[in-house]
């Protein structure tokens, strides 16, 4: 029979809740457009498969953010969550728009939005899942200090 050792507390592997950002209904489209440029650009210039060419354009989280700004809407909030794990696929799409001549107008929304998804890393929400969509938790509504889930207005 092994002991544990006291002296060696048990620290976890990774934090239980992702860390997220908030994001505007304007920043979702701004999204989407820069991950949709860059899937036509692949495609267009590369010979890679689908899935690939999803994964290094970004659109394979388009349906995710679409799900998360229609919830928000419904709910009546005016921000969406955003991973941060997820702004990786926004540096790989502008990295690849650089690569497969992406039109500059685009590289430049990617860039900013880049620079202000670094300035909110700093913040973090708690998290919940709405039938399978990614929320902002929310769980009594508006608390005693202001709305639960953030405001970016």
């Amino acid at each position: 029979m092994r002991r544990r050792h006291r002296d060696n507390p048990h620290t976890p592997l990774a934090s239980a809740a992702p860390h997220t950002i908030a994001i505007t209904f304007q920043e979702i489209v701004t999204l989407v457009e820069i991950f949709e440029h860059a899937h036509s650009r692949i495609f267009d210039l590369s010979e890679a498969g689908e899935e690939t060419i999803a994964s290094a354009s970004g659109s394979t989280l388009i349906p995710s953010l679409f799900a998360r700004a229609g919830l928000a809407s419904i709910q009546g909030i005016r921000s969406i969550p955003l991973l941060v794990d997820e702004i990786g696929l926004l540096e790989a799409a502008v990295i690849n728009l650089e690569s497969y001549e992406g039109i500059e107008v685009v590289l430049v929304a990617g860039y900013e939005l880049l620079d202000n998804f670094a300035k909110r890393k700093r913040n973090a929400y708690p998290l919940r899942h709405v039938h399978g969509v990614l929320a902002f938790a929310d769980e009594a509504g508006d608390t005693a200090s202001g709305p639960a889930a953030p405001s970016l207005t």
